[in-house]
């Protein structure tokens, strides 16, 4: 048993961070010393959900979740209107928008199903793990944010 939760681990962890479709938390450069980047979920006030930071320069003018929801405390109302339109059209955060929004269905349809997951039993982890790579299309953690995992426990009713 111990050999195939390893086994799954390590598959996770090495396809999760070699099949990211998006560039998650890589800089995109708008012009003007204003750069935003995509964060996918991880623990924090974010409450496990794709994200944006904006910099001017090296400073951080803004966060707020692709959902317009605040993220780590914190919105985008300091950021200039013409430079929010930009991220919001920008293909980065159009991706994110729409894994936010396959993340969600996934979780809903863990908790349609009513699935009581068993963390001590391989075949409901593989089934939860599963059902969101199903709805994703992809992993959408970085493989070693151990945050990010724990978040999705969460969201999934076992943590």
């Amino acid at each position: 048993m111990k050999k195939i939760i390893a086994i799954v681990l390590i598959f996770c962890i090495v396809a999760s961070t070699s099949s990211i479709c998006l560039a998650v938390g890589q800089w995109q450069h708008l012009g003007g010393g204003y750069k935003f980047r995509v964060d996918g979920p991880h623990t924090g006030t974010d409450t496990g959900k794709y994200h944006v930071h904006v910099n001017e320069g090296n400073n951080e003018i803004g966060s707020e979740g692709v959902d317009g929801s605040k993220s780590h405390g914190d919105n985008m109302n300091n950021v200039p209107n013409s430079v929010k339109k930009k991220i919001k059209e920008h293909p980065e955060y159009k991706r994110a928008q729409k894994k936010q929004k396959e993340l969600e269905k996934a979780k809903k349809e863990i908790k349609e199903k009513n699935l009581k997951i068993d963390w001590w039993h391989i075949g409901d982890v593989i089934l939860a793990i599963a059902i969101v790579v199903a709805a994703t299309a992809t992993f959408f953690f970085p493989g070693d944010d151990v945050g990010a995992w724990i978040n999705l426990l969460r969201a999934i009713g076992a943590g």
